[in-house]
């Protein structure tokens, strides 16, 4: 039933669309969550614009400043992932490198890992370089071992981690990857 008493209109200006996305981001636990919840505004903005409104200069200004602002949280978001990424390789903490892996995409861990590959010198990339392919060198080897069968991994029985294997395998294939600058 469609009764104008059951419905409001929004209006948006570039000010206040900029305005609510500094406070979006002011009351966010941390980066990811301001993150996503300007793309969930994003979202929601395109989803209940008016037909007449996506096409207009003032639609396209407003989208404009929200992705800008998408665009900084993910350039802080990427360096703050490098930061403990790095930090995660300096240590050797497969747990930690994991996590990171696990709260990124693909994509995002390879950026991270490249980046944060550019903060050590030449002797610790080397030696983590060697560190990760040992790692993922011996858990296939273990969980190959385990599973009995040839060309299947077992990781349950070789008490691996399939998302710390999924991890370390993601790192070992960028760090050796001679394409990634190391």
């Amino acid at each position: 039933m469609h009764n104008p008493d059951n419905q409001i209109s929004l209006k948006l200006t570039p000010d206040t669309t900029h305005a609510h996305c500094l406070f979006i981001i002011q009351q966010a636990r941390n980066t990811s969550h301001a993150l996503a919840s300007l793309i969930a505004l994003q979202s929601f903005i395109v989803a209940m614009a008016q037909a007449a409104d996506i096409e207009s200069a003032a639609f396209r200004v407003i989208k404009g400043i929200i992705n800008g602002h998408i665009a900084n949280l993910r350039a802080e978001l990427l360096g703050e992932q490098a930061s403990a990424l790095s930090a995660a390789l300096l240590a050797t903490d497969c747990t930690a490198i994991t996590r990171i892996h696990t709260d990124t995409s693909r994509n995002a861990f390879w950026q991270a890992t490249q980046t944060a590959t550019l903060k050590l010198d030449v002797a610790e990339k080397s030696r983590i370089s060697e560190w990760a392919q040992n790692w993922h060198s011996d858990a296939k080897s273990r969980a190959l071992t385990a599973s009995g069968y040839p060309d299947a991994l077992n990781f349950q029985k070789a008490g691996i981690s399939p998302q710390e294997y999924a991890a370390m395998t993601d790192l070992n294939n960028c760090l050796q990857n001679t394409n990634v600058k190391i």
